[in-house]
């Protein structure tokens, strides 16, 4: 837990997360190829999806000790950059293919196992300005708590802390990605009313649904991958950066999970499942995958297994 030392001796090896988001762009490739519909966006999107699969061969020749700064920054905090195109992008495809969504289920299991919608209930209750500002604002900071961790470790890190951070991101949200491909669930902020009063006046109540209505993808309400992102930003935190940082950011991950319910833009069921997934995933899922990607990769690369980050 500690970001002292040097960053490890330059290699061309591939890191695990490379290959997962090479498979991701694979199964996107097959979906898009495959829609009911098929147009020319459709067909190119497939092919574009189809030629990033090479991304783990290309960035085996990008080494991160020589220039240009520009590659080598690149070649660290891509998968950022995919996490965000994979998440618009999801949008789009639920429209192209029409999929039947399960909000009937959803919202019965999150009745049975709370008595009421808390989405619809909490912030009627607890109506001052106040509260509500500062639930907003932590539902916001769910951004920089979830990508300046990794950020700042491929920038100040070790080799391995980076590694591990890319890798346990990739995990969570590509795991997430793919339910939603398979079980789509728009969500309450969409499906359900909206608290309606003097709150909506508020800086950060604006900023957030702003935000929201802007970017969201309809379809990805559960499990909330906002919770689940950023339960592994704690997680990463604990592992590799100070404790005092590790301490703040639990804070903060405790706010986001609470606040994705008080905004109303999830079920309380949603925001359980996030939490739920995001512990099997890093803490059991992948220290398992670890341990056996290592013996396993040595024997098919040699000197070139795949990295899978600390377990």
């Amino acid at each position: 837990m500690t970001l002292a030392g040097t960053r490890g001796a330059a290699t061309d090896r591939l890191r695990a997360a490379d290959v997962l988001i090479a498979a991701y762009n694979a199964v996107l490739a097959g979906m898009w190829f495959s829609a009911p519909a098929a147009t020319g966006r459709t067909i190119g999107l497939g092919a574009a999806h189809l030629a990033l699969t090479l991304l783990p061969v290309l960035l085996r020749y990008l080494d991160p000790a020589r220039p240009p700064w520009g590659l080598r920054a690149l070649r660290e905090v891509y998968p950022l950059l995919m996490l965000g195109f994979f998440w618009s992008e999801l949008g789009w495809l639920f429209a192209a293919r029409r999929p039947p969504f399960h909000d009937t289920l959803i919202a019965a299991v999150d009745l049975a196992w709370f008595g009421e919608h808390l989405n619809l209930t909490w912030m009627p209750a607890m109506p001052a300005v106040w509260f509500s500002e500062v639930m907003h604002f932590l539902y916001f900071s769910y951004y920089v708590a979830v990508f300046l961790p990794p950020v700042y470790l491929v920038a100040f890190g070790s080799r391995e802390a980076s590694t591990d951070a890319m890798f346990r991101l990739m995990v969570t949200y590509l795991s997430c990605f793919l339910f939603y491909l398979v079980f789509p669930v728009v969500g309450p902020a969409e499906l359900m009313p909206h608290y309606v009063g003097p709150l909506t006046e508020g800086f950060f109540f604006q900023l957030t649904h702003g935000a929201r209505a802007a970017g969201d993808s309809l379809g990805t309400a559960f499990p909330s991958s906002h919770v689940a992102g950023v339960v592994t930003a704690v997680i990463i935190a604990w592992k590799w950066l100070p404790r005092p940082v590790a301490w703040l950011l639990i804070v903060v991950g405790v706010g986001v999970t609470v606040s994705t319910v008080y905004t109303q833009n999830h079920y309380a069921i949603d925001a359980v499942a996030g939490v739920a997934w995001a512990l099997i995933a890093q803490l059991a899922l992948i220290p398992l995958v670890s341990r056996r990607w290592r013996r396993g990769s040595r024997d098919v690369w040699g000197d070139h297994a795949p990295d899978a980050g600390a377990g």
